[in-house]
């Protein structure tokens, strides 16, 4: 299965800056992106898309600059941090970005925190916003480190690795820290 750790090649998700209406009207794109059968990759685990992902994208001028939303949904599934049994999870986000041709000391194209937004810089003779990077972003920092099945899950047994959720094995479970064995005979 193929793992991917960045905005899929195959996602083309942008907006004409000419199409954008300067009287600050916002100019609204929506997209589906497929994943085409790769699973996302972050924090060490494997997050299954379920369906394509939901993204609107919106666009208005403030003055000479451009200011986008990003805001997306989908569902994807990863094993639940306890029992590892696979669960599915609905996943939104949203996220700001202001597009300038002023120098905002944030470097070629580099995000630069300001406030509500990251502010990059646009290249005069660009004709198009490439969101794809953006939409990217807003998912990875929306998914979530970890999962459970369901919120009283008990987990795997430490001494056979029997799922505890669906029988109770009956292993004995020491508590007890070995590093600590030895202060215990002392008593």
């Amino acid at each position: 299965m193929r793992r991917i750790v960045s905005s899929p090649e195959e996602w083309a998700c942008g907006i004409l800056i000419s199409s954008v209406h300067k009287n600050g009207e916002p100019r609204e794109e929506r997209f589906e992106l497929a994943f085409g059968g790769a699973v996302v990759e972050y924090w060490g685990q494997n997050y299954t898309p379920l369906a394509p992902l939901s993204v609107r994208i919106t666009a208005n001028y403030a003055r000479d600059d451009i200011v986008t939303g990003v805001s997306l949904s989908g569902e994807f599934s990863l094993p639940c941090s306890r029992c590892l049994a696979e669960t599915s999870i609905a996943i939104e986000g949203d996220m700001r970005y202001l597009f300038t041709l002023r120098n905002s000391g944030g470097g070629d194209g580099e995000p630069a925190p300001d406030g509500d937004f990251d502010v990059i810089e646009l290249d005069k003779f660009q004709a198009e916003l490439e969101m794809s990077p953006y939409v990217w972003e807003t998912l990875i920092l929306n998914l979530p480190e970890g999962v459970l099945c369901k919120e009283d899950c008990k987990g795997l047994c430490p001494v056979c690795g029997g799922d505890r959720n669906a029988r109770d094995c009956g292993c004995a479970a020491d508590d007890s820290d070995p590093r600590l064995r030895v202060l215990k005979s002392l008593l």
